[in-house]
């Protein structure tokens, strides 16, 4: 998965993703950020799912949603639950920067690369 972190004109740090995994970035820039709680919080999680000692986990953030499992991290905008009431079934909707998806590995090492980034002190379990 390619991505690129940007500081913008404003000095705040911004995610970048191909299409079909914008919700990732949206949600590191937006809901993540670069608070190291919510990050050590984040990596805590996939530890105990690394070591079978749950087996899902979930994060609501102001604008997105974080589901993780054995198998994959799955990031989802909020506005996708609020739609879906008001949707036309006989519709096609372009919802592609509002969810995506990836495995649980990659998701780890994109953390780490974050909080690379943004400056602060990898979380205990990234090692």
């Amino acid at each position: 998965m390619d991505y690129e972190f940007r500081t913008d004109l404003l000095g705040r740090h911004v995610a970048h993703f191909p299409m079909g995994h914008e919700a990732l970035g949206n949600w590191l820039t937006s809901d993540l950020g670069n608070n190291p709680q919510r990050i050590q919080g984040v990596f805590d999680a996939i530890l105990l799912i690394e070591n079978r000692q749950t087996w899902e986990y979930e994060l609501e953030g102001a604008e997105y949603a974080l589901q993780l499992s054995p198998d994959e991290a799955v990031v989802r905008a909020h506005s996708l639950y609020a739609e879906a009431d008001q949707l036309n079934d006989d519709m096609d909707y372009y919802d592609s920067e509002s969810q995506a998806q990836c495995g649980l590995d990659d998701f780890k090492a994109l953390l780490i690369d974050w909080i690379q980034f943004v400056g602060g002190a990898l979380p205990s379990t990234a090692a």
